[in-house]
């Protein structure tokens, strides 16, 4: 008892016990626990940076095949109807121009040729000739259960019937393709002017005779050699010497969307099996150097012959092929073609890309493209050029002064003045004015087309006059001379 009366308790004490102790136990454990594994980890890691040992293998660490870096190997054609898959805009509006259709073959709409009524060509044989030297032949023109026939002198100086198996052309002339039993195309000797309506002689007894060389149906004028290249898009000649005979074939009738992109097989796979690499896997004229972008057309709008030799060759081919084998688009042509100089009074077609170079023009970088559309939405214009006529040239020539000619032609055509049909079926391209004395040098405008005889005002008029007339509109304050309108 102590004071007070209260009770005295003398039993041993005894701890009190928490009640969570056992869980506080284990969560200093793994707090200690956690810090030497975290510390482990790092040091792991650390090691492993230091190191530069990779646990992966080769093949865990290989990168997918979509991010590989594809090799392409040499592309392969494969037809403008596989680029309008994609392209079908552009495809559509190519579809609207001449290079579409300049090979198609034979039928009701692609043939514009009179084959029923003036479907007969007389010719007097050229007086060289070792047989028939001056006679009268004719060569017709016909139908036949739908397909098409010229029946002509052949190789063996006998008349045959040959069947049309392509047309060239459909604008302002067009001729026509036969196949021979071994293969072999040419261009049939008649050839249907659109302008006049009628039938004009081409490469035939007019002017030759089968064995001169030049011939139709000489082995020189095998169309594979001389015209393929440019007719058709993806063409192999695929001749066999041993056997005489050709295989020739083509992914495009006509000019295709590959004559001017190149072939598009890399292209294709590029899009659909890596999807990406397509812009490096073809080619954009557009992106292009201007000259390189030239060339693009020069390849085909080109006087001369290929750097390439006919291989293999036989006795009676031509030694070099007449377009630019080998060529493709974005390299340098001059490495595949050689031009051949001409005159103004030779009748060749195609020469616009030699006239163009030696044009100012040229010089001042201005090419075919900035004249001259590619795809068209519009319908198409003549030639395809961006604007009409006049409009074309004004919209650079904007500084032109009204002096000499120019004063006394303002109802003219620049066209007509700067770019007038010469021999050949095309405007000039050098853009040079051709003056009467170049016909009066030449011995008359039939052996040099110029300038001013080309209106029709002129056509009659003398050339000492034009000459007198045109010195006379050099002096700007002189009158104008009306002698030069008499006839």
């Amino acid at each position: 008892m102590i004071d007070g009366g209260e009770k005295l308790n003398t039993s041993p004490r005894r701890p009190k016990h928490r009640k969570n102790q056992p869980e506080d136990i284990k969560t200093a454990f793994t707090s200690y626990w956690g810090i030497w594994v975290g510390l482990a980890v790092l040091f792991i890691f650390f090691a492993i940076k230091i190191s530069g040992y990779t646990p992966y293998t080769d093949e865990e660490t290989a990168l997918p095949e979509t991010m590989k870096t594809p090799v392409f190997g040499e592309p392969e054609y494969v037809g403008s109807k596989r680029c309008k898959d994609c392209h079908w805009r552009e495809y559509d509006t190519w579809k609207n121009t001449l290079h579409s259709k300049f090979m198609q073959l034979p039928n009701e709409y692609s043939v514009i040729g009179d084959f029923e009524r003036n479907n007969r060509l007389t010719t007097k044989i050229s007086d060289n000739a070792p047989q028939l030297a001056g006679e009268e032949v004719h060569t017709t023109m016909f139908k036949k259960n739908g397909d098409f026939y010229v029946n002509t002198i052949g190789p063996d100086w006998e008349a045959h019937n040959y069947e049309i198996t392509n047309v060239i052309g459909i604008g302002r002339r067009q001729n026509y393709l036969t196949k021979f039993p071994n293969g072999e195309l040419h261009v049939l000797p008649v050839e249907w002017d659109a302008n006049i309506e009628t039938w004009i002689d081409l490469n035939g007894l007019k002017k030759n005779f089968p064995g001169d060389g030049e011939y139709w149906s000489d082995p020189k004028s095998i169309w594979q050699f001389k015209c393929g290249g440019c007719h058709v898009t993806g063409f192999k000649t695929n001749y066999d010497k041993i056997n005489n005979v050709f295989d020739s074939v083509w992914v495009d009738s006509g000019i295709g969307c590959e004559a001017c992109h190149g072939p598009g097989g890399n292209h294709v796979k590029a899009a659909s099996e890596y999807f990406d690499y397509e812009k490096e896997t073809i080619i954009n004229p557009s992106k292009l150097p201007w000259r390189q972008r030239a060339m693009v057309c020069g390849q085909c709008h080109n006087w001369g012959a290929s750097t390439a030799e006919v291989f293999p060759y036989k006795e009676g081919f031509p030694k070099h092929y007449s377009y630019s084998r080998g060529y493709l688009p974005g390299k340098a042509l001059y490495l595949f073609y050689i031009e051949e100089p001409f005159t103004f009074h030779e009748k060749i077609h195609h020469q616009q890309y030699n006239e163009w170079k030696t044009s100012v023009h040229a010089k001042a970088g201005i090419m075919c493209t900035n004249c001259h559309s590619v795809h068209k939405k519009e319908d198409i214009k003549i030639a395809m050029t961006k604007l009409t006529s006049d409009s074309l040239c004004m919209d650079c020539h904007i500084t032109l002064q009204r002096r000499g000619a120019h004063r006394i032609h303002t109802f003219g055509s620049c066209v007509a003045c700067h770019m007038p049909r010469t021999m050949g079926h095309e405007h000039s391209h050098t853009f040079q004015f051709i003056s009467p004395r170049l016909s009066i040098a030449a011995g008359g405008v039939e052996k040099q087309p110029n300038s001013c005889s080309n209106c029709h005002y002129h056509k009659d008029t003398p050339l000492e006059s034009l000459v007198e007339f045109l010195d006379s509109a050099k002096i700007s304050d002189m009158p104008r001379p009306f002698p030069v309108h008499q006839k």
